[in-house]
């Protein structure tokens, strides 16, 4: 009781009612605080940590600071050295892995992200060539997304709804791609057409008159235009075509994709490596014996539209000396000595002491 007796009496009362109400002011403050907006909420705390609590808030920055600046040197190396293990054993699971990989036959991974979707072909009148995805926007799906198989290329994502997609295939009128062969040598655009027998293929126009490319040859696209990636393949060389006329030619590709082979697709995304890596071709075991563009967009193309011209590289030639200039000759008075008669007036051109030899008598 002694311990409690000033606050009993006296000075004991009013210091008890002043703490007692010190303790209701905070309470009451305590209350505001969980009631009012949490942006209010985050002012007032950012305030009171910057004035009041401020030497409080440095006693605790400064004893985590001096607790990470004395830390066990032998515990932070053997983490570090047990994260290097990690990594090394890591390095030789992906050498395994790639030697096992090459071993089975197995291909590359895609560089490019993708969204596995199922494909039904529509029907009806002006549906031709057109597919419903069971992908959307919601599923990271971007507007003229490409669509591919295990066999290639199988068209683009047409129009882009929230749940499902639609997409138009190698068959409709409106595809078209910018192909080349593995050589690098014939470049065109494939659209949809007839071959003579009637048979829905691509015809690859304009080909330049110069460039024949071989029957059977892998066609592959080039990825100009930025719209579908360098390096899918597309078909197959069947034959020429009918000639347009003038210098180009046309020929036929039968693709690789059948229209029956489209009930699941890949629709790619954006890539996952560099620019300089964004090369599909061996994804699909297709090797391209051209050299390699970062950045076909820009590359150059000939006048006749079919096939690009080579990129001129310039290298420096060592500057070769210049010939040096003849001396000029020294000016000379073409106008012929006249003895005895000044050429101009005032200026005698007959050197003093000079004497005219003798007329030669006449016969």
């Amino acid at each position: 009781m002694s311990t409690f007796r000033p606050y009993l009496r006296g000075s004991g009362e009013r210091a008890r009612k002043r703490d007692l109400a010190s303790a209701a002011g905070f309470a009451a403050l305590g209350a505001l605080l969980l009631v009012i907006p949490a942006a209010y909420r985050d002012a007032v705390g950012h305030a009171v940590r910057t004035t009041v609590l401020y030497p409080v808030m440095a006693m605790q920055h400064g004893s985590s600071d001096r607790e990470g600046r004395y830390a066990d040197a032998a515990r932070i190396r053997a983490e570090r050295d047990s994260l290097a293990g990690v990594l090394v054993g890591q390095s030789n699971l992906a050498a395994e892995n790639r030697e096992l990989r090459s071993l089975l036959a197995f291909r590359p991974r895609l560089t490019y992200s993708f969204t596995s979707a199922e494909a039904d072909r529509l029907s009806g009148p002006g549906s031709a060539g057109t597919l419903r995805l069971s992908v959307g926007s919601r599923d990271s799906v971007k507007p003229d997304a490409p669509l591919v198989t295990a066999n290639g290329l199988v068209g683009k994502v047409w129009k882009l709804g929230e749940a499902s997609s639609v997409a138009i295939d190698w068959t409709h009128d409106k595809f078209a791609v910018a192909v080349m062969t593995v050589d690098g040598e014939t470049y065109g655009i494939a659209t949809p057409a007839n071959d003579p027998q009637g048979e829905r293929v691509l015809a690859l126009t304009p080909v330049a008159f110069h460039t024949v490319p071989d029957t059977g040859s892998i066609v592959v696209t080039s990825g100009d235009g930025a719209l579908f990636p360098r390096g899918i393949p597309v078909g197959k060389v069947i034959g020429e075509g009918k000639q347009p006329g003038g210098w180009q030619r046309t020929y036929f590709i039968r693709p690789l994709v059948n229209p029956s082979q489209m009930s699941h697709v890949l629709v790619l995304g954006s890539p996952t490596t560099a620019a300089s890596d964004q090369n599909l071709a061996a994804a699909w075991g297709v090797r391209l014996t051209t050299t390699e563009v970062a950045d076909t967009s820009a590359r150059a193309v000939a006048p006749d539209a079919a096939t690009p011209m080579a990129p001129t590289i310039r290298t420096q030639q060592p500057a070769t000396p210049r010939p040096r200039p003849r001396p000029r000759p020294a000016r000379r008075d073409p106008t012929p000595e006249l003895p005895g008669k000044p050429v101009f007036p005032g200026e005698p051109r007959v050197p003093p002491g000079f004497r005219p030899p003798p007329p030669t008598p006449r016969r």
